[in-house]
């Protein structure tokens, strides 16, 4: 009985706790512009991988930089275009909110991480936007907050920077432009993978 307890307890912070922490966030949809079809579609039927196949611990943290391929890490965040949003979810079976995407795809590669986004503020090592690599991680503030509230995966950095993300309810995950809404939220990248 004290085990269900307890998992009840924990299912209940993860959902208080993910992306922005707040509930009003759940009604947001960050995407000021219009997602490019081509990008939030092209994955959107490629299967999607196991998580965290057979009972293989979660044995690394984020204390240290991962040594994890980024471009393997950014192909492998891809497999979740299309997925729909949904708040406080990890799974991508139901759906993912921002924060659950990046902790879905940290248990594939056997990684333990926050499940909120807001916990992601002193993780890593911080990067400029000039030096951004695909696989670091961009954070922004809520909608209505100074604190983190969002966040998603740089998958690439050339004329414009881009990242993958779950923008809010009525969405897929989909990937963005570090430009309009985005850019007014900016707040930092940071880099975990070697």
């Amino acid at each position: 009985m004290k085990n269900g307890y307890s998992f009840l307890m924990l299912t209940l912070l993860v959902v208080l706790y993910s992306c922005s922490g707040a509930r009003k966030s759940q009604k947001v949809n960050v995407l000021e512009q219009r997602p490019d079809p081509v990008e939030s579609t092209a994955a959107a039927t490629t299967s999607k991988k196991e998580n965290n196949p057979g009972n293989t611990a979660i044995n690394r943290s984020l204390d240290q930089p991962l040594d994890i391929n980024r471009y393997d890490f950014v192909d492998y965040a891809k497999t979740f275009l299309g997925t729909p949003y949904k708040y406080g979810s990890a799974d991508p079976d139901k759906g993912l909110d921002c924060s659950g995407l990046l902790y879905h795809i940290f248990q594939h590669y056997h990684v333990k991480s926050p499940r909120s986004s807001y916990d992601y503020e002193n993780v890593g090592r911080e990067v400029s936007v000039k030096k951004a690599l695909p696989g670091d991680i961009i954070l922004f503030t809520g909608e209505n907050s100074r604190k983190i509230g969002h966040m998603g995966i740089v998958t690439e950095n050339k004329d414009v920077l881009k990242f993958i993300h779950a923008p809010g309810s009525g969405t897929v995950v989909t990937i963005g432009r570090l430009s309009g809404y985005f850019e007014k939220h900016f707040v930092k990248i940071i880099r975990v993978l070697k």
